[in-house]
């Protein structure tokens, strides 16, 4: 049977997923993580970076891959004030955070902060595969994937283009409006194939420090509600705590600023439960690689646009990833 160009493209795109650059960027990974909610302002990039830090502490290797093209936040919250560098003519080496994590965002190649992407469809997904493919992360436990929030192209793209993904976790709030779209997120993972890991509960509560009193502010136990409803695992709730929002705004992990805290204790003890329902898992040991400098340059390349690439007069290779045609 002669196939459509659409289904061309759709078995073309699988095949580059099984068995091509990004399955060999990701080959010394074991479990492969996406962050996803249904609406914006849950604190799903806090999450994020707060599950990275209970996982790094208690031991793992973790990468964090931030996904979302348009509002990128992953390295404020964790204190990168550098870019990303060009490993070779065609891979780009994560930051390391100083708690040992490797995140790799736009924003860390980005000409500035107040810089908008403006992108549309395509562009974004062909972005996020050329990050995938271009990472040199090296051997990790866990890589966790900050998905931007809804269920369009970006998440799309990463839910189909990350061979052996372990599963997706929903971040929602007890608002009913937030439950609600973020059911539709549920429902959207399936439909792609991803299995759900579990649920997690932002914003559930706050506890006064003085009195002891717990308050629901935006409603009680919906997220465990929630998670029977669609037959998930409930993973775990985070207080409302202003020591969060202070950690946000310093870059540093709530995890490792106030690590006696109610919402460390609670990221504590998701990671915890995830890391315990994950089954064991053996990847190759990545080998031991050093960065290389752009070709032609006796300097590190930094990758960057519009501005000085510190490649000097005699660099004259194009500074984009071998894989555009993916």
């Amino acid at each position: 049977m002669e196939l459509t160009r659409q289904e061309f493209k759709e078995r073309q795109q699988q095949q580059l997923v099984k068995e091509g650059s990004i399955a060999e960027a990701l080959q010394y990974v074991k479990y492969k993580i996406a962050i996803l909610s249904g609406k914006g302002g849950v604190g799903k990039t806090a999450t994020t970076v707060n599950l990275a830090a209970a996982l790094q502490n208690a031991g793992q290797r973790v990468g964090v891959f931030d996904a979302d093209l348009h509002g990128p936040s992953v390295p404020k919250m964790l204190g990168i004030r550098k870019e990303a560098k060009l490993n070779g003519a065609f891979w780009l080496d994560p930051v390391v955070t100083d708690h040992g994590i490797k995140a790799l965002s736009v924003a860390l190649f980005w000409p500035g902060d107040m810089t908008p992407v403006m992108w549309r469809g395509q562009a974004k997904s062909r972005t996020i595969r050329q990050l995938l493919s271009a990472a040199k992360w090296g051997g990790l436990d866990y890589l966790l994937v900050d998905l931007p929030p809804g269920t369009g192209d970006e998440p799309i793209a990463i839910l189909k283009s990350i061979p052996d993904l372990d599963g997706v976790i929903i971040v929602t709030t007890p608002q009913e409006v937030s439950t609600v779209v973020c059911s539709k997120a549920v429902n959207a993972s399936m439909t792609l194939g991803a299995n759900v890991l579990g649920l997690v509960e932002n914003m559930s509560a706050y506890v006064c420090r003085d009195c002891g009193d717990t308050v629901y502010l935006f409603g009680k136990d919906k997220g465990r509600q929630l998670a029977r409803m669609m037959e998930i695992p409930f993973l775990g709730s985070i207080p409302i705590d202003p020591l969060f929002s202070e950690a946000a705004d310093a870059g540093i992990p709530v995890v490792n600023m106030h690590p006696d805290s109610l919402t460390a204790t609670a990221f504590v003890q998701i990671a915890e439960t995830l890391a315990n329902q994950l089954p064991a898992k053996d990847v190759p040991e990545a080998p031991i690689e050093e960065s290389k400098p752009c070709p032609g340059s006796g300097q590190q390349h930094h990758h960057g646009h519009d501005h000085d690439h510190g490649c000097g007069d005699g660099c004259n290779h194009p500074h984009h990833s071998h894989h555009d045609n993916h």
